[in-house]
């Protein structure tokens, strides 16, 4: 027992020789492993660059996008009009309220509300039975003065009678002549006629009422015709004229526009708004427009030819530009212009296209700088210009 365990102690010691001999082995063990090192570096060094040149190249080539559908139109050319906007309100070319010139009782309406009417049309008759009796009296008298100066006349060429005395009679005819004209006049007030031809409003009386002098009746519009006033600032007094073009919109018509010539200026401007007050006049035969509607203005003080146009929707805003995609060869070009006049769906381009040059007008989120596009015209009366 005693030399077994004596045995088990010698091979356990660090110190014997068994122990030495396995120290080599791990040592031949690591410088393998070392060699197995450098020559897996000296592989990835030979071989490595080749293989990440390789992998890019398969990235770069994807295959081909198929050209993306967009809406297009072609640059047109058109007169352009310097413009001036503003606001205005409608006008009668007449327009009267009708109303007694004496006190009377109503004998009769001779029109009906909102109806149109001819120059001299009964429209109120007044009791005229006080005036008449009055003009019978003044037609007696003169008669009666006629009569006494003629016989005077003959008087006088006879001596029978003075010059004086037939100076007098005269006088007294010519003053009765005078007092049937008066009596005529108040006669003819108790009828009231149309002073022009026109549109009869509402009427504010009825049949029997006693009107006095200057009583509102009803109004007379003469709307065949139309005004239009508005006002410009003093710094374009140079550029207005009559005879220039001017474009109405209404809200009651917002799809329509009405056009107008300038046949008026004031001589004077405003000292509160420094504006000047300028009047146009429009053709209404429709009745479409009525007066003391407001209308919003444009009036063209110059006209430029051969301008390019586009339609607003090719547009693209920017910050401090504005762009548009344009189709050469196939492909999206984006390109800066720059934007004068707009007309109705459309806008005038002052650099940076030609005439004949295809724009995109729809489908721009789906391209960019280089896409391939196929282009489909747009419909062109989605851009038709009024």
């Amino acid at each position: 027992m005693t030399e077994e365990k004596h045995e088990i102690n010698e091979q356990s010691s660090p110190e014997d020789g068994p122990a030495t001999r396995r120290r080599p082995r791990t040592g031949l063990l690591a410088l393998i492993f070392v060699g197995l090192l450098v020559v897996s570096a000296g592989v990835g060094l030979m071989y490595g660059p080749q293989l990440m040149a390789s992998e890019p190249e398969k990235q770069a080539a994807p295959p081909a996008m198929p050209p993306m559908p967009v809406e297009t139109a072609e640059v047109r050319i058109a007169d352009s009009d310097k413009l001036l906007s503003a606001v205005g309100s409608l006008r009668s070319e007449e327009s009267v309220v009708i109303a007694a010139e004496i006190a009377g009782r109503i004998e009769k309406i001779g029109f009906g509300e909102g109806e149109q009417t001819k120059q001299g049309k009964l429209l109120i008759k007044l009791d005229s039975a006080v005036l008449q009796a009055e003009l019978d009296r003044a037609v007696a008298s003169r008669d009666l003065s006629k009569s006494n100066y003629q016989r005077a006349e003959n008087l006088l060429k006879d001596h029978a009678v003075s010059k004086q005395e037939r100076d007098e009679a005269y006088a007294k005819w010519q003053l009765d002549e005078a007092s049937v004209r008066l009596a005529q006049a108040q006669l003819a007030k108790t009828t009231i006629k149309a002073p022009f031809s026109g549109t009869l409003g509402l009427r504010q009386v009825s049949l029997g009422d006693y009107i006095q002098p200057g009583q509102p009746l009803v109004n007379l519009e003469a709307i065949e015709q139309l005004k239009v006033e508005f006002s410009i600032p003093e710094k374009y007094i140079a550029e207005v004229k009559t005879g220039q073009k001017v474009e109405l919109q209404s809200d009651a018509y917002p799809q329509r526009s009405f056009a107008a010539l300038v046949y008026a200026i004031d001589p004077q401007v405003d000292e509160q708004s420094r504006s000047l007050v300028v009047r146009g006049l429009l053709d209404n035969a429709d009745h479409q427009l009525f007066p003391g509607q407001f209308v919003k203005v444009q009036l063209s003080v110059a006209t430029r030819t051969n301008a390019l146009f586009i339609p607003e929707q090719a547009l693209i805003p920017q910050p401090n530009t504005k762009l548009v995609f344009k189709v050469v060869e196939g492909k999206a070009q984006m390109v800066p212009v720059e934007t004068g006049t707009r007309v109705k769906g459309w806008v005038e381009i002052t650099s940076g296209l030609n005439a004949g040059d295809v724009v995109v007008t729809g489908g721009h989120q789906k391209i960019g700088p280089g896409s391939p596009v196929h282009a489909l015209p747009a419909d062109p009366a989605l851009f038709a210009k009024n």
